[in-house]
């Protein structure tokens, strides 16, 4: 089976909400039954590949978007420079509220690993889903959320240790991931990230696994082993 037609196939099936995953935090959860039974035909579920944009920086979209699976990377330019990334963001984000209450989007945003997203049209949003008083406080919760991300990974990125500041990177990509077992994005995704080089990343997270605080399940996926960053790098300092 093609990746296009995998593509076209879940386009047109539509999202299993009752057997997904990430239903707790998806916004389109907080609908009723008869409430979503009208939302859901409105609803298309699509695979998003490596490297794939689904929202650029300052640009108007028709969609409004929650990840499924996947993380993708926030990027932000100040004018006339390039962009740069700035946070990571993952299962259950609310992707594109910008666009429901048409202002341009605050950051572009770029697939780190595949990733699969459910996207419905602004305007069925707004005429199935706004007009409940339930929906619109979860969005407003989705929003306060995204902003709390963000504010995480700028903090880190001021933080003098680089192994705790790495440290505390994946223990924001388990909590996007909802598990402390997740897919690691490459080396050099996460050293765009946090500013450094693939091969400080590379080091520093053999460090972390040399003192029990994270482990390797396979090529792709990683595991925490601690509950926190602090006192562990302190002690191994």
């Amino acid at each position: 089976m093609t990746l296009e037609r995998t593509r076209t196939d879940l386009m047109a099936e539509g999202p299993n909400c009752d057997h997904c995953s990430t239903r707790s935090r998806c916004v389109f959860y907080s609908l009723t039954e008869s409430q979503a039974g009208q939302m859901r035909p409105c609803i298309r579920e699509r695979i998003v590949a490596v490297g794939e944009l689904v929202q650029r920086q300052g640009s108007a979209g028709s969609s409004v978007m929650v990840v499924k699976v996947g993380l993708f990377k926030g990027l932000r330019a100040a004018p006339g420079q390039e962009q740069k990334a700035i946070a990571i963001l993952g299962k259950g984000r609310l992707l594109g509220f910008n666009n429901l209450y048409r202002q341009p989007a605050p950051l572009t945003l770029v697939a780190m690993t595949p990733a699969r997203i459910c996207e419905a049209d602004v305007d069925a949003v707004h005429g199935l889903a706004m007009v409940h008083q339930q929906f619109r406080q979860r969005v407003y919760q989705a929003v306060g959320s995204y902003i709390d991300c963000v504010a995480d990974w700028s903090r880190i990125l001021r933080e003098d240790s680089y192994l705790r500041k790495l440290c505390q990177a994946l223990h924001l990509i388990a909590n996007e991931e909802g598990c402390s077992a997740f897919r690691i994005p490459s080396h050099i995704e996460l050293a765009n990230v946090l500013g450094s080089r693939r091969e400080t990343i590379a080091r520093h997270i053999g460090l972390l696994i040399d003192r029990g605080m994270f482990r390797k399940v396979d090529r792709w996926h990683g595991m925490l082993l601690d509950s926190g960053c602090d006192a562990q790098v302190s002690r191994a300092a």
